[in-house]
């Protein structure tokens, strides 16, 4: 995702949420700093619960994922009110 942003991240710092043990955020950290490069100023993980910022990107998220699933008859409820936001959603199969 972060290899098709169109120069949006250019001397961005990208924080995603620290869920996960250590092993798994240093290789996840050298993985993406090797496919980004320069783009991006910097990459560090934060604890949601400590950043309202990583908390309202898990929530949109959590919005836009149930809005695929046909098991509840709101699915569309949160995406509908994020929907005049929303730039681009890709779906994966």
């Amino acid at each position: 995702m972060m290899t098709h942003d169109d120069g949006l991240l250019a001397d961005a710092e990208v924080v995603i949420d620290g869920s996960g043990d250590r092993a798994f955020r240093r290789n996840l950290g050298s993985s993406l700093r090797r496919q980004v490069g320069e783009r991006v100023q910097g990459i560090r993980f934060s604890n949601s619960r400590n950043d309202p910022l990583v908390q309202l990107a898990d929530m949109c998220v959590g919005a836009i994922a149930r809005s695929y699933r046909s098991d509840r008859k709101d699915a569309w409820r949160w995406r509908a009110m994020l929907e005049p936001r929303i730039r681009d959603v890709w779906n994966f199969r």
